[in-house]
């Protein structure tokens, strides 16, 4: 009896797949499709999410209080203020703030993960523009909704403005403790001087380092409640920057043992 050599190399496979009963052939086809037709939808999903976010964003913006933003007397311009005092904010509050486009999705996820192994609301993940609408039009309530407003707010303020103007407002509007809002206010409350003094009189590294800290917890890290607690966190601040080369390592070591004079209660209150 004559045998047919069976070739080295054989494809079982396509053997296998022939001898397959017609059902299961249309089960495998039916499930590749299903499988594209879902990452088609995630991927339309991930370029309209944005999207439809940035649109929604303008229904939650109450454009009578953005108008008022710069109308404040209380308003400081950033080519007023010493380059290092926005430079610290962004470095302990957003260092990626000039290449996001309103939210970081590597620090929102982060966030997301510490608040998921911590069973609570940790780490907010919030960039200086999700900061700015929240500050402008949002309550603080630790909640998904709130949370979803503030992207969508944030995404639509990166459309309207600029990196610089969006660092302007929001240091003319965040909470420094104590009832004072703004950079204007702040300066002035804790140092006894003005954010636009040049000279002697301007705000120092020092000073600047000790007011990006108080966003985290304006009264907590508030110099004139606990000095000590301003000092650690001062020395946070100053440390980030020497870490993204924002300031050198002498700058940071001057910096935290330079003598900063806290405005005497008597005299704040005008005593």
């Amino acid at each position: 009896m004559n045998h047919l050599p069976i070739p080295l190399g054989r494809n079982t496979d396509l053997y296998e797949a022939a001898s397959m009963p017609k059902s299961i052939k249309k089960l495998g086809v039916h499930w590749k499709k299903r499988l594209r037709i879902s990452f088609l939808v995630i991927m339309m999903a991930a370029i309209l999410a944005p999207l439809v976010l940035t649109w929604t964003g303008n229904i939650w913006i109450d454009e009578k209080k953005l108008a008022a933003v710069q109308q404040s007397n209380s308003y400081v311009k950033l080519d007023e203020m010493p380059d290092h005092v926005w430079k610290a904010f962004v470095a302990i509050e957003d260092h990626r703030f000039m290449q996001h486009p309103g939210v970081d999705p590597i620090g929102l996820s982060r966030a997301i993960w510490i608040d998921i192994k911590e069973g609570a609301y940790v780490q907010g993940g919030s960039t200086i523009t999700m900061q700015l609408a929240r500050n402008l039009f949002l309550t603080n309530d630790k909640t998904m909704t709130r949370k979803v407003k503030e992207i969508a707010i944030a995404l639509q303020l990166e459309q309207r403005y600029s990196k610089k103007e969006l660092l302007e407002m929001y240091l003319n509007v965040i909470y420094f403790g104590h009832g004072k809002y703004g950079i204007g206010e702040a300066v002035p409350f804790y140092f006894g001087k003005k954010a636009i003094e040049t000279g002697d009189r301007a705000v120092t590294l020092g000073e600047a380092a000790m007011l990006a800290s108080l966003p985290k917890g304006p009264e907590r890290y508030s110099p004139v409640k606990n000095w000590d607690r301003a000092k650690q966190r001062q020395a946070v601040v100053l440390d980030r920057m020497n870490e993204l080369d924002v300031i050198g390592q002498s700058e940071s070591t001057l910096a935290k043992n330079e003598k900063i004079s806290v405005v005497p209660t008597a005299k704040r209150a005008g005593k």
